[in-house]
């Protein structure tokens, strides 16, 4: 555990260290535990990007939407390896991000 714990005090996308204990002790039964952490978010420009290069549509679904009904999304999530950069986002509808918590 000290290495993780380590490891996470180093990650730049970690902004708020002092619940790396609480993440590591529920990560695997709370989907929402990367919140404890206060990772960096994905900036409305990057968002804006993913969403054109998708054409508007969500990649799970296909459906298309307005910039303002979907949600940014780490497509390798975060806790799973994945980075807070433009490579690594893609928009998606409020109804498959709900569904897709920390799956890749």
């Amino acid at each position: 555990m000290n290495a993780e714990v380590k490891r996470l005090h180093e990650d730049e996308d970690i902004q708020k260290t002092k619940g790396i204990y609480e993440y590591l002790l529920c990560k695997d039964k709370d989907p929402f535990a990367g919140r404890l952490l206060n990772l960096r978010v994905l900036d409305k420009r990057d968002k804006m990007a993913a969403l054109s290069k998708q054409e508007g549509n969500c990649p799970i679904c296909k459906q298309h939407f307005e910039f303002e009904e979907m949600e940014g999304d780490h497509i390798k999530p975060w806790g799973k390896g994945g980075h807070t950069i433009p490579d690594n986002c893609q928009m998606l509808c409020r109804d498959c991000n709900g569904k897709k918590t920390d799956k890749y």
